[in-house]
């Protein structure tokens, strides 16, 4: 049987493995990130996936600004083989819920930021975890 091709590994593990740990993997103004600072990050943030019960196929949506935290989040939904929904910082309420019903999202990832969104969004979200 063929391995599956999981694209956290690809991006990740592979630079490591190559020597590229204190290479810049990400750059902007929320600071930059090694390929080694970007891997602990993933690999911690998968581990809590899997805590929450987040299970392989199931999907997560991401209401995050731009930046590492929401790098970290995707590619650590792809490492557990989770499916993750990037969503518009520009959503809506009736949008987000609207996303969420029509993914069948287990969980809804979302910063401060967006709580008023996201709450309003969750209200008739049945799939949803937690």
């Amino acid at each position: 049987m063929r391995d599956l091709f999981n694209a956290s590994v690809y991006l990740l593990d592979r630079r490591l493995d190559a020597g590229d740990g204190d290479r810049l993997a990400l750059t902007g103004v929320s600071g930059d990130l090694t390929y080694a600072e970007l891997h602990a990050r993933v690999t911690r943030t998968a581990s809590a996936l899997r805590r929450l019960g987040l299970q392989p196929e199931q999907r997560i949506v991401i209401l995050l600004p731009d930046g590492p935290a929401f790098v970290a989040l995707f590619l650590a939904a792809l490492r557990i083989g989770a499916v993750p929904v990037p969503v518009s910082t520009m959503a809506r309420a009736d949008g987000l819920a609207q996303l969420l019903h029509d993914s069948r999202a287990r969980f809804l990832a979302v910063s401060a930021d967006f709580a008023a969104v996201a709450t309003a969004g969750v209200a008739s979200a049945n799939e949803l975890s937690v």
